[in-house]
């Protein structure tokens, strides 16, 4: 019996190599593998369950997306009934209900015809999204232990007078009294006892803030409390692996969790907060309860940027850290994502879009609503997971594209978009269970039987699996990090702020995201961005002229960083920044430069370190023009850019001496805004490839030239084709040659520039 485990166990192993986070195979396979690549690198769509099972449809449904898709496998999500988007007309639902013994027996044949056709099965969380119901379950058995928020309530006092308060009965997490004009601040707790605030106020105007965490009438569960989601887990994972465990690591190889963070409630919260904030400050957070909603004085700043930091910490440790260890435990990796998590801000969605994905081994980002929707902060997931060296990047494709809208083209363009940031294993939405047109509740329907796309899916399968094959694993090339300013954006955010849609309340001078954009679509420069923290950490090692990302595997090594507009930043970031400066290193800061610092009371340090760094006081107006580069004895070079566009830029860069990795001779003026030409570098198994994508609807004819003399190859994904370069000469960028040639590139085609 226990040489049969241990086989058991062996073939699991041995299956789970080869999936989808599977190394490559060796050189000598690229071209076979190329030309027919492995069902592991191929889409895995939604599908959506909105029917009643029955297993002759679930072997011909499946059948159909193997042979007539071209399909990889499928992510089986459980929907119930609901409204079209966006006619708002009623769809149906899944039957057996979810979680009952037919629901099991069916999943079942999901999972043994999958099996039979060597497709693989991701195994979605829950019913619906966002994930954290377990579909009435969590609210029926455990409703102290769902989604809560942050409420206040005040109390004016003036004078001298005795405030008798009744308190709430929610879980009580700070009372304040704020002098509303020298902004003085009491800790009130004490004052507290069995459900009353009797406090007698000195003289003057006082505010008197009771915070509350309070409940929602939401069915998900709290997911930054640990307690919380251990209660969660046995309802849904806990029973899939009671029934499925035997088909873990071979057929279903991955899980997806939906949309785990906030929107519907901004100031999402839990008990534990104030415990984590004293574990991390060794002092209680009362004090700073206020800042979360308005100014404080001068302490407002670093206020916000403990709190904030310590609810993404929170979020980050309880639900996707406790699915990860769940998934690791059962031989299966944790794929996922937050609302939001391409956002300008983040503070009131996934809170921080690089803690968050820590402990997800396939970080995974949503291309949904229609083409560009959230492009320009797709590179904030692949960049966490270059810093984490995940080598799998997802990505849940064109859900709720509108129907008349949506061209089958559209499936290209918006692979060569997220292929060219880094993604590299995609999840159409997708297939429907029942795909009559009215029943199909969000658009556009991605399988055989959509008249309008079902004749393309098959090259589009080709072309993604092709596409994915040679993207997985390796190292990414880029000379630039961007620094991501996590802590300009939560000191400027507070709840009830009234303005703005979620994701989109920042500063006016946050411009991280559409810098960039400018170096991937303008400048044709690849680019990282770099948490502070990591930037703090000894990963970032620093070298004479270079940053090395100190990876096992997706190692990197900038020459030039960005700090992007903002007013706050870590001291502990700034010196670390000079220091790098001192041995060499080149910096560009865009916008505005920072003037206040994320640690309580040293602002002053900021401001000398940033006129010791740029020679600008940051305390008063921002020049207009771009200043003149600041050189010292060792070849460090700084320069801020007050309005970045791409000739500030590429200007700036230029007589920094930074030479592109790739540089287009010419290029084509696009007449849609929408779709552009791009690329990415990788460098696997010691060969060099460029994945250079047109998804625009001009042909390009141009001249390339890529860093180092190299024998290269056109691989072309769309049709599996390989030609030679033709004629390629050698040129020189100062002391580094680079290989020219002449590039023909037809509209929405892509192409991998590949090394012999």
């Amino acid at each position: 019996m226990k040489n049969s485990y241990l086989l058991k166990f062996i073939f699991i192993l041995l299956a789970f190599s080869t999936s989808t986070v599977s190394a490559q195979k060796s050189g000598a396979d690229w071209k076979s593998s190329f030309l027919n690549p492995p069902d592991q690198f191929r889409p895995v769509p939604f599908w959506h369950i909105n029917g009643k099972l029955t297993t002759a449809e679930i072997e011909k449904q499946l059948e159909a997306a193997k042979a007539e898709s071209g399909y990889g496998g499928v992510t089986v999500l459980p929907v119930s009934a609901g409204k079209q988007h966006p006619t708002g007309k009623p769809t149906p639902g899944m039957e057996p209900a979810f979680l009952s013994d037919d629901y099991f027996a069916r999943y079942l044949d999901i999972l043994e015809a999958a099996k039979k056709r060597g497709m693989q099965v991701i195994l979605y969380d829950d019913i619906d999204f966002p994930s954290g119901s377990a579909g009435k379950l969590m609210k029926e058995k455990y409703p102290d232990d769902l989604l809560k928020y942050l409420d206040k309530v005040d109390t004016l006092v003036t004078g001298s007078a005795l405030l008798d308060l009744k308190l709430l009965d929610d879980p009580l997490m700070a009372v304040v009294a704020m002098n509303v004009k020298t902004f003085d601040r009491l800790n009130l707790s004490g004052f507290v006892s069995q459900k009353r605030l009797q406090w007698q106020a000195p003289a003057g105007d006082w505010r008197v803030m009771v915070f509350y965490c309070a409940k929602t009438n939401h069915k998900l569960v709290d997911f930054m409390s640990p307690a919380a989601v251990a209660k969660y887990l046995p309802l849904t994972y806990g029973v899939y692996e009671k029934h499925f465990k035997d088909y873990f690591g071979t057929t279903i190889r991955q899980i997806f969790y939906d949309d785990v963070g906030y929107v519907a409630k901004e100031r999402g919260w839990t008990p534990e907060f104030n415990r984590k904030f004293k574990a991390r400050y060794g002092k209680d957070p009362d004090l700073y309860y206020p800042a979360l909603f308005e100014d404080i004085g001068p302490e407002t700043a670093a206020a916000r940027v403990a709190m904030f930091d310590t609810r993404a910490e929170l979020l980050a440790e309880g639900y996707p850290r406790l699915v990860n260890e769940w998934a690791k435990k059962n031989g299966l990796h944790s794929s996922g994502h937050p609302p939001g998590n391409y956002k300008l801000q983040p503070t009131d969605t996934n809170l921080d879009a690089f803690k968050f994905y820590r402990h997800a081994q396939v970080p995974l980002l949503d291309y949904i609503f229609y083409h560009t929707h959230g492009r320009d902060g797709f590179k904030l997931i692949s960049s966490a997971a270059d810093v984490y060296d995940r080598p799998v990047v997802a990505a849940e494709m064109n859900g709720a594209f509108l129907e008349e809208q949506f061209k089958p083209d559209m499936l290209f363009r918006t692979a060569m978009d997220v292929f060219t940031r880094g993604v590299n294993f995609l999840i159409p939405h997708g297939m429907w269970y029942d795909y009559r047109p009215e029943a199909v509740r969000i658009p556009p329907l991605l399988s055989s039987y959509s008249p309008k796309t079902g004749p393309t899916l098959p090259s589009y399968s080709d072309f993604v699996a092709r596409s994915c094959y040679l993207l997985q694993g390796g190292r990414r090339v880029a000379d630039i990090a961007v620094l991501n300013p996590i802590t300009s954006l939560q000191a400027f955010f507070k709840f009830n702020s009234g303005k703005k849609p979620w994701g989109s309340y920042a500063p006016p001078e946050t411009d991280y995201l559409a810098v960039g954009d400018l170096l991937t679509r303008k400048l044709h420069r690849d680019f990282t961005f770099l948490h502070p923290e990591t930037w703090l950490s000894a990963q970032c090692e620093l070298e004479k002229g270079r940053i090395e990302l100190g990876n096992k595997v997706n190692r990197q090594s900038y020459n030039l960083l960005i700090i992007p507009g903002g007013k706050v930043i870590s001291v502990a970031v700034l010196q670390k920044v000079k220091k790098w400066v001192e041995q060499g290193g080149k910096v560009i800061a865009t916008t505005m430069l920072p003037s206040r610092s994320a640690e309580f009371g040293k602002d002053q340090e900021v401001v000398a370190l940033v006129q010791s760094l740029f020679g600008i006081d940051p305390t008063v107006a921002m020049p207009i023009d771009r200043e003149e580069i600041r050189e010292n004895s060792n070849g460090g070079k700084c320069c801020f850019v007050p309005q970045p566009d791409a000739a500030n830029l590429s200007a700036a860069m230029e007589q920094m001496g930074l030479v592109a990795d790739l540089i287009f001779e010419s290029l084509p003026v696009l007449s849609d805004d929408k779709t552009e030409i791009s690329y990415i570098h990788k460098v696997r198994e010691k060969r060099n490839l460029w994945y250079i994508a047109n998804s625009s609807d001009t042909p390009i004819k141009t001249n390339v030239e890529l860093r180092g003399k190299l024998n290269l190859e056109l691989w072309y994904p769309e049709s599996g084709k390989i030609l030679p370069v033709g004629n390629p000469v050698t040129v020189k960028h100062g002391d580094q040659e680079y290989t020219k040639f002449s590039l023909d590139l037809p509209a929405v085609k892509s192409v991998f520039v590949v090394e012999k």
